[in-house]
């Protein structure tokens, strides 16, 4: 199908809204989202994934709109155009601020393992005799007949 003068998607302002619609609407998941990492309640974001991944979709295919066709969007509003850009500002921010909870998430949780696994290593050589080199268990046999 074409574009016409009467599809609301050729109207370069139609454009610029339906873009800031989906940027605002993916920002705010991003700020759920960071608010349940910040809270330490990341087992709530899983119900928020399937709407994030429609919108992400959806605003990634609208970026590469614009980018195809500047002129498609040029002719809007000036004031539109500034508003659209402090929502996508937002939104990197967010995502810039995602991803720092989750690298800090998963530095904590590799932390958490070595610790483990020291303790672990710790708990094994002081049930070692000697030069520190674990022994293995010693059987035991019982003769019922003694």
């Amino acid at each position: 199908m074409s574009e016409t003068a009467t599809d609301p998607i050729a109207d370069p302002t139609a454009r610029v809204r339906a873009l800031m619609e989906i940027t605002n609407a993916l920002s705010t998941i991003f700020e759920q989202e960071n608010e349940l990492l910040e809270t330490q309640r990341p087992r709530e974001i899983a119900p928020l994934q399937a709407e994030k991944a429609r919108l992400a979709a959806a605003y990634a295919q609208s970026i590469r709109d614009v980018a195809q066709n500047r002129a498609s969007v040029q002719s809007a509003d000036s004031g539109l155009l500034g508003e659209l850009r402090e929502i996508t500002n937002a939104l990197q921010e967010r995502a810039a601020r995602q991803r720092a909870l989750l690298e800090g998430a998963a530095k904590a949780g590799e932390g958490v393992v070595k610790a483990i696994a020291a303790e672990a290593a710790a708990q094994e050589r002081s049930q070692s005799y000697g030069d520190g080199t674990p022994t293995a268990p010693t059987p035991i046999s019982v003769n019922e007949n003694a």
